[in-house]
């Protein structure tokens, strides 16, 4: 443990009574160093603590608890020890009571060293608030997920800066967070592949599906950030915070492509195809085209059941929109559309149709296009969003094909958007509404015949 060194030096005699002092002394911690130690004494109280504090002894002034000019020891050192010192005999001075103990005057030392740690006994910290954003949101179950990966970066990204860059004490709260923090969590999003590769062991127990690294879209680091600034935001609605760094990051607007989607031609080619060999595709082939007959978010779809169903039209109120514009959307089902769900009757689980996994259920749309030759060439923007590429139809398509092809085709047909939102659940203005408006060659040539 090592032995005392001299007598107590005494820094300063602080008083909050005539026989309340604190001193600082040393404590020999090797060879050539020493832990800097404080005691509190009062009438019967005395106590002595070592703190995590280190002085190289060869350069100390035990008289001005200070170091002397030397280049062996860093200017930064020099200059912080001493008001690290003070610090910590002010809040002791300021914080003693007749309760205190050895457990009190080390929490002052921790406070004064390690302030995010006294900060986060009396405030919880951002992953804290995000997992209780998470258990109070009540809006679409797409949305949950995306909170849940948000949390899931968020969590790595203390890791990283804790384990891997040796910030140990490294927290962020929704009370303080920076521009400069809320940037550096974008630089470690948009770079995370690669330092996956760089550090494997660290990464591999913390990634719920190992795949293999690969950079996000734009698109998607935009999305991120904006939950980010949605969630801030909710914190200072919920007086959690007064800090509006969101307002100053500002939400980005994500770069999207004209959206594609079947034509009705390629859709009954779907519902006409012969699939008695294939019952698996036969199924998603049902549940897509029903899908594309009335146009809800896959999210939706999946909670119908024959309740839903009332007087020849489909009811239901979508989540994603239920908090702005909580209403129920009707659409009139199509013949095709109940001829579809007479094939089943109902299901055991009480769902509308024998709905599969989301995953399962893309990657089915997939195979049921190719199977069937549904092979136009689409042109996308590429994975970052700048540059358009060509690809076959039965390669991108997904749930949300449905509901492109249901808002898309309606409009070739009747270019109303309230009439169409109304049965798509858009809410008014909504921008992804705005992008299902794409001017086709057809319709421009039945603009040019109406000019006399």
């Amino acid at each position: 443990m090592g032995t005392f060194t001299g007598i107590y030096i005494p820094l300063r005699s602080i008083q909050k009574t005539k026989l309340m002092k604190v001193s600082v002394y040393l404590k020999k911690a090797s060879s050539s160093t020493s832990n800097i130690c404080f005691r509190v004494r009062k009438k019967n109280v005395d106590i002595k603590v070592v703190s995590p504090l280190v002085v190289h002894d060869a350069y100390w002034d035990v008289d001005a608890l200070c170091y002397r000019r030397t280049t062996a020891v860093s200017a930064a050192e020099q200059k912080n020890l001493p008001l690290q010192i003070a610090s910590i005999i002010e809040r002791a001075e300021k914080t003693f009571s007749d309760k205190a103990d050895s457990g009190w005057l080390k929490q002052v030392i921790e406070d004064v060293l390690y302030p995010s740690r006294a900060f986060e006994r009396n405030h919880p910290n951002l992953l804290a608030r995000v997992h209780e954003y998470l258990e109070k949101f009540d809006g679409a179950e797409r949305t949950k997920e995306h909170i849940i990966r948000f949390g899931r970066k968020m969590s790595r990204y203390h890791d990283y800066r804790r384990e891997v860059l040796g910030e140990t004490d490294f927290t962020l709260f929704v009370e303080t967070v920076t521009l400069e923090q809320m940037n550096d969590f974008r630089d470690y999003v948009a770079n995370e592949y690669l330092l996956r590769q760089e550090h494997p062991d660290f990464y591999a127990p913390r990634m719920l599906i190992n795949h293999r690294p690969r950079p996000l879209s734009n698109t998607t680091i935009i999305n991120i950030m904006n939950l980010f600034c949605t969630f801030l935001h909710w914190c200072k609605k919920m007086k959690y915070s007064d800090n509006e760094v969101y307002a100053l990051y500002g939400c980005k607007e994500p770069t999207y492509g004209d959206p594609f989607y079947l034509t009705s031609e390629e859709r009954n080619i779907l519902y006409d195809a012969d699939l008695s060999d294939h019952p698996k595709l036969a199924v998603i082939r049902d549940i897509f085209v029903f899908h594309c007959y009335v146009g809800c978010r896959v999210g939706d779809l999946y909670r119908l059941t024959r309740d839903n169903i009332r007087d020849g039209f489909l009811e239901y109120m979508p989540q994603k929109t239920k908090k702005c514009q909580a209403k129920v959307v009707r659409v009139p089902l199509h013949p095709k559309a109940q001829k579809i769900l007479e094939r089943y009757g109902g299901t055991d689980t009480g769902r509308l149709l024998p709905f599969k996994p989301i995953h399962t259920y893309n990657l089915g749309i997939r195979e049921l296009l190719k199977h069937c030759g549904i092979d136009r060439m689409v042109t996308i923007l590429d994975t970052h969003g700048y540059n358009t590429v060509q690809k076959p139809l039965y390669e991108v398509a997904s749930s949300h094909t449905a509901r492109k092809t249901f808002v898309g085709n309606l409009y070739r047909q009747v270019p109303d958007p309230n009439l169409i939102a109304s049965m798509s659940g858009h809410v008014e203005g909504s921008r992804a509404f705005n992008r299902y408006r794409t001017i086709d060659d057809e319709m421009k040539r039945k603009l040019v015949d109406m000019i006399n």
